[in-house]
């Protein structure tokens, strides 16, 4: 799916974030309008867009209202940390979970790789997920979280890093720069700087002369 083409449906009940995510996704390129239900008072031209059936290729969804969701789009679920419990047991296709407190290059990265095919999680959202989420009954969905790599020798801890970030620590390791990686994967510069951020940020490593001296990766 082209980037330029992504249609992103907001149920997000606080009217200042739900601005915010129209203005960020517009500016994208994208083509955001909130959806029945996202609380607060809808424009006329959000009216315009629900009457005429306008689908969405990805919903943006406070995390709590998860269950109002009656379409099959992917779903970026918003939330806190402390609410990590509501993806127990819901039917939504959740793909990803953006930390409404994250930056705006988060919530832009989150739909791309939900609109791609792919998920995404916070990394703030990381270890709530892998350690502190209640076991939910059989048969519940929740989002993917890639498994942390096995413990190499000469690695502070083992990272849980997303698969993107996993392309970005591969190019890297080729020596790449980060215009360079930028190119190779179709993302801003700035979106190799967020990634690399995290990676360091998982990983425990200073820069990225110890990550790739530490960090072995395959391919």
């Amino acid at each position: 799916m082209a980037d330029d083409c992504i249609a992103v449906g907001l149920m997000v009940a606080r009217l200042s974030l739900r601005r915010r995510l129209t203005r960020l996704f517009a500016h994208r390129g994208w083509n955001a309008v909130a959806c029945e239900g996202a609380g607060g008072l809808l424009s006329s031209d959000d009216r315009s867009r629900i009457s005429s059936g306008i689908s969405s290729d990805v919903l943006v969804v406070d995390i709590d209202r998860l269950d109002e969701i009656r379409d099959a789009a992917p779903v970026v679920a918003l939330t806190y940390g402390s609410e990590i419990a509501h993806l127990g047991a819901v039917k939504a296709d959740v793909r990803a979970v953006v930390d409404r407190d994250d930056l705006d290059e988060a919530f832009l990265e989150a739909v791309q790789e939900v609109a791609a095919g792919h998920g995404w999680i916070s990394p703030t959202l990381v270890r709530p997920l892998l350690r502190g989420q209640p076991s939910a009954p059989a048969g519940a969905v929740r989002p993917t979280v890639p498994p942390a790599q096995a413990h190499r020798p000469g690695r502070p801890h083992d990272p849980a890093l997303t698969a993107r970030e996993y392309e970005v620590v591969s190019l890297v390791s080729k020596g790449m720069n980060n215009s360079e990686i930028a190119g190779a994967l179709y993302i801003a510069e700035s979106t190799v700087k967020f990634h690399m951020s995290n990676i360091l940020q998982k990983t425990g490593f200073r820069n990225r002369g110890q990550l790739v001296a530490r960090m072995p990766v395959a391919g």
